[in-house]
């Protein structure tokens, strides 16, 4: 009897701006004098465990003339989304018949303009001109799962096709004049990057396959995390609640995630957990009594990337390839919460 063909990520590849800031250099020649009126901003930029973050635009450039209006910041977004998007997802169509790829699914919830980015990504790679495109945006960090769930669902009515998905995140644009201890930790954690896939229907061993995902949100905690958008940017806030809650809500999440294959947390050996602050990563995989090994991935992407908002998880999932290389047969889990608070899951086979 055949094997059941199941999505399967065939190649995945990343981008970022080359400007590079050591969380040091950020606050020392820029946040040091917005925030010193905070006593413990300084040490709030120490505690993320941040040690760089790419930028496209450097918070010491950006407000040279003042806080940009988001009209400026808007217009960098459409260009810089641009560029990275055609660094991380022309290399999956290396020795790949473009013909096949049939959608293309792509998020970013750092910016706005129309035509959408992911049709002039599409137009500069010469896809089809019947490409059946969906941009996904404002849905925060968790976003990359909504991506996954449009390919997954293509890939079910199309079988045949190929699927790109892409997540542009440009989170240093955002950086506002706002002096508070909320806001200190907003712009201590983000950062820019770009990952993008590439999906087709495949037989087990062909690369990690998708076996199912699981959503909640919790209606009650809504104003836990939000994203707003205003003159000078947007706006995120986010409650020092957020870690207790999903650490108490991870079990029973993740028993609907895993009962219906029949695993248990003790059988995922892979896990990538957003790291939306490093409360939440360390909370989570208490909770979970996750190794330091099976936290590494998210440490790691974290030190070196900061929270790049939908981005994050997708470079989690291309660190766990490159670094820890999963043999066949294994399972990963992996993770992200956003505005909602909303809870979002994935089960992989390696």
């Amino acid at each position: 009897m055949p094997s059941q063909k199941l999505p399967t990520v065939l190649k995945i590849e990343s981008a970022a701006p080359p400007q590079v800031y050591s969380q040091e250099e950020l606050f020392n020649t820029f946040f040091k004098q917005l925030y010193e009126s905070i006593p413990q901003a300084e040490e709030l930029f120490r505690s993320t465990r941040v040690k760089q973050r790419h930028l496209c635009w450097g918070p010491q450039e950006a407000f040279a003339n003042g806080s940009p209006p988001t009209s400026e910041r808007m217009r960098r977004w459409e260009r810089t989304v641009h560029e990275l998007g055609l660094q991380s997802l022309p290399p999956l169509l290396q020795s790949v018949d473009r013909e096949r790829v049939g959608s293309f699914v792509m998020a970013s919830c750092t910016g706005y303009a129309g035509p959408t980015p992911e049709m002039m990504l599409a137009r500069a790679m010469g896809l089809r001109k019947d490409l059946r495109r969906t941009m996904i945006g404002h849905m925060g960090c968790y976003a990359a799962f909504n991506t996954l769930k449009v390919a997954v669902d293509a890939l079910a009515a199309r079988p045949d096709e190929l699927v790109l998905v892409n997540c542009t995140e440009l989170c240093g644009l955002h950086v506002r004049p706002e002096v508070t201890k909320e806001q200190v930790v907003v712009h201590s954690l983000f950062g820019d990057a770009s990952a993008s896939l590439l999906l087709s229907n495949e037989e087990p061993g062909a690369g990690p396959q998708i076996i199912r995902t699981h959503t909640e949100t919790h209606y009650e905690t809504h104003e836990a995390m939000t994203w707003t958008v205003l003159d000078d940017g947007f706006r995120m806030t986010l409650s020092s609640y957020v870690p207790f809650i999903l650490s108490e809500a991870v079990i029973p999440f993740l028993e609907r995630l895993l009962g219906p294959s029949g695993l248990r947390v003790e059988d995922v050996k892979h896990w990538g957990i957003h790291p939306g602050g490093p409360k939440i990563v360390d909370f989570v995989a208490r909770r979970l009594a996750l190794s330091e090994q099976q936290q590494r991935a998210s440490w790691e992407v974290l030190a070196n990337y900061g929270n790049c908002s939908s981005s994050t998880i997708l470079l989690i999932l291309k660190n766990i390839l490159e670094v820890d290389r999963p043999k066949p047969g294994e399972y990963g889990v992996f993770m992200a919460f956003g505005p909602g608070l909303t809870m979002e899951s994935m089960l992989i086979r390696f």
